[in-house]
This record gives C-alpha cells, structure tokens and sequence, in this order.
C-alpha cells in the first residue's frame, strides 16, 4: 500500500504534468489560430472557380443564360481592427465560358473588390465583399445592348484555415451585367454565383 504523503506527492506531480500539458496545448492552438488572422500588410493571392445562373426580374434579359468560371486574384489587407475584424482590397480577373440557351459565348474582365473578414471563429472566417467591375462579352441577348459592360456585385462567404497560410474558400454573390445606358439597349443580366477555390496568404508583412 502506497502511504499517503507518497500518494500526495504522485497526485501533486500529476497535476503539474497536466497543467503543463494543458498550458503546453493552449499555446499550440493559440499559435496554430493566429495563422488564420490577417493582420495589416498581410498579401494573398489564389484561384476560385464556380457556376452561375442568371434569374428573370424586371428589366432583365428573357434567355437563359449559365456561367462557368474562374476568378484569379490577388489581394492585401489594408487595416486590421482591434478586436479581429479585417479589410481588404482585392483585384480579381473573370474568364468565363458562357452558355446563352446551349449557345456557346464568352466573358472576361477585371474586378476591384473590398472584402470584410469577422474576426475568426477557430479555423472558420465569415467575410462580405462588394465591388464593380468591367467585363467583355460576346453575349448577345435580345436588347442587350453592348461587348463592354460593368458588373457591380457583392456576396458572402466563408474561409476554412487548412494549414501553413493556405485557406479553403467558398462564397455566394449576386453578379450584375449592364452597360450603363452607352447603348440605347440596356436590359441586364442578373445571376446567382457560386464558388469553391483555394489562397495563400503571405507571412511576409504578417506580424503574428
């Protein structure tokens, strides 16, 4: 039988170990969520692809149109605020092959984007963004109007941090296609865009 200062002292030592264990974890995890913050100068660029479809309102085109796409960009934080939020500017490209009712068309441009990231919740990142682009286009539908359009968007979207700054992204936006009255026609092309891509963020500038 183990007499009872002997046991004092196993439990005492146990304690420790486990103390020093827990602090040992809390630290790690702490180190591995800090890759997830963007701090101020931080630099990101990565690919996302997606599908979208456009919807019928008033003053929209009659076809139906899809979209499949990918979106190249590059981005930086510009200010990060006490408290996790963050904001950046995005440049993102648009190459798109268009199906206008099984007809073949095409897309490309150039969007300048502001994105909004909440403060990060584990290895999760709730974010907006908003922007407006310019876009070529050899889609013709009925009183469609130009080639050269503006796409004024915005959208939300998650951010999975996988590991060594690289982040999973998915998101959601309402994409507008118009000419802004240069053509006398100027019905528009009003979608839901879906995407999935990959980032890596550049430690760089990242002061963690």
């Amino acid at each position: 039988m183990v007499a009872k200062p002997e046991r004092e002292m196993i439990v005492r030592n146990r304690t420790v170990l486990l103390g020093i264990y827990l602090s040992l974890t809390i630290l790690w995890a702490s180190s591995v969520y800090a890759d997830n913050t963007l701090q101020k100068g931080a630099t990101e660029w990565g690919i996302n692809g997606g599908f979208g479809q456009n919807f019928h309102i008033h003053g929209n085109v009659k076809e139906d149109i899809q979209f499949y796409f990918l979106t190249p960009f590059w981005g930086k934080v510009l200010k990060k605020w006490e408290g996790g939020g963050s904001l950046a500017f995005i440049a993102e490209g648009f190459l798109s092959h268009a199906e206008q009712d099984s007809k073949g068309r095409h897309a490309v441009g150039i969007t300048p984007l502001f994105a909004y990231y909440f403060k990060a919740l584990g290895k999760v990142t709730l974010f907006l963004e908003v922007g407006a682009g310019i876009l070529y286009t050899n889609l013709d539908p009925e009183h469609f109007g130009s080639d050269f359009d503006f796409t004024p968007q915005g959208g939300i979207g998650i951010r999975y941090y996988m590991a060594n700054g690289r982040f999973l992204n998915l998101s959601y936006r309402f994409h507008h296609i118009s000419n802004a009255n240069i053509d006398s026609d100027n019905r528009s092309i009003d979608s839901h865009f879906f995407s999935i891509g990959i980032s890596f963020l550049s430690m760089t500038n990242n002061r963690i």
